[in-house]
């Protein structure tokens, strides 16, 4: 049965996260059981954004991802959302991933360059079990990468 754990340390000495609530799994929107973690500045507490993973092993996560974030525009442009899934790296590896998927709209160039800067790479036919997914990707307009947490 799963269970959330507790990661009351996750900080790279400028952003920490905090959780801002589990989310149980949602079958209607097809959600899994999510993480969503504020991304708060240490130095002055101030609450600058939100990133999410998705604990999700079925086929939704190469539509859906697991990880998504967002960062106020006033504090774009500073890697925070880089640093915090650097950070919630932690909480995968806790529960048994070794690589993840993470999507961006054609058009979010700033998304990407985040994707990219983790080192993730994009999805192939051989990242998925089945050519319907890269499919619907295309459709929906999505370009999905894989990041490998494990190395």
């Amino acid at each position: 049965m799963f269970q959330f754990i507790e990661f009351p340390d996750l900080n790279d000495n400028e952003i920490k996260l905090t959780v801002k609530s589990y989310d149980e799994p949602d079958l209607d929107k097809k959600y899994a059981y999510r993480y969503i973690f504020s991304i708060v500045l240490i130095e002055t507490n101030e609450d600058i954004g939100v990133v999410c993973f998705a604990v999700d092993t079925s086929p939704m996560q190469y539509i859906r991802g697991h990880i998504s974030y967002g960062v106020s525009p006033a504090h774009a442009g500073n890697n925070y959302a880089m640093k915090a899934c650097l950070l919630v790296k932690h909480v995968a590896l806790a529960h048994g991933f070794s690589r993840l998927f993470i999507g961006s709209n054609y058009d979010n160039i700033a998304s990407r360059r985040t994707i990219e800067k983790l080192g993730a790479i994009p999805i192939t036919k051989d990242d998925v079990p089945e050519n319907e997914i890269l499919k619907n990707l295309q459709a929906e307009k999505i370009d999905m990468f894989v990041w490998n947490i494990a190395e």
